[in-house]
């Protein structure tokens, strides 16, 4: 099954969607501050990741941009999610994203968007 990690700085909305997640049999984890996630993908490496534009104290943008730059990170999927739909286009050219879903987001919509992502990316869900 395949690992996700959830970034994003709203506790609530981390809950939500770790418990969408695991009830349609993905491994997942979720961390609301990028540090945290950055020294646990050292050890775990995920297969997506699921990454909130706006985090508290840094740009996902440019952590997004630093993920694509590293060759240990760059074939990680990057799936970016934020309450801003105007800034999907730059986010997946200018910074490398795979996909962009924007909040609120149906569950439906979500669930595809990982799917999509995955199966691009040859890992089976």
């Amino acid at each position: 099954m395949p690992r996700i990690y959830v970034i994003d700085d709203d506790m609530d909305l981390l809950k939500v969607v770790k418990s969408l997640l695991l009830k349609r049999g993905f491994d997942v984890s979720i961390f609301s501050d990028w540090e945290a996630a950055n020294c646990s993908m050292k050890v775990y490496e995920p297969q997506l990741i699921l990454l909130d534009v706006f985090l508290s104290g840094i740009d996902g943008l440019d952590v997004c941009q630093r993920l694509k730059a590293s060759p240990y990170t760059k074939h990680i999927p990057i799936l970016l999610f934020s309450a801003f739909p105007r800034i999907a286009e730059s986010a997946i050219h200018d910074y490398g994203a795979d996909d962009f879903i924007a909040k609120p987001f149906e569950v439906g919509d979500l669930i595809q968007k990982v799917h999509s992502v995955l199966s691009m990316k040859g890992v089976s869900a």
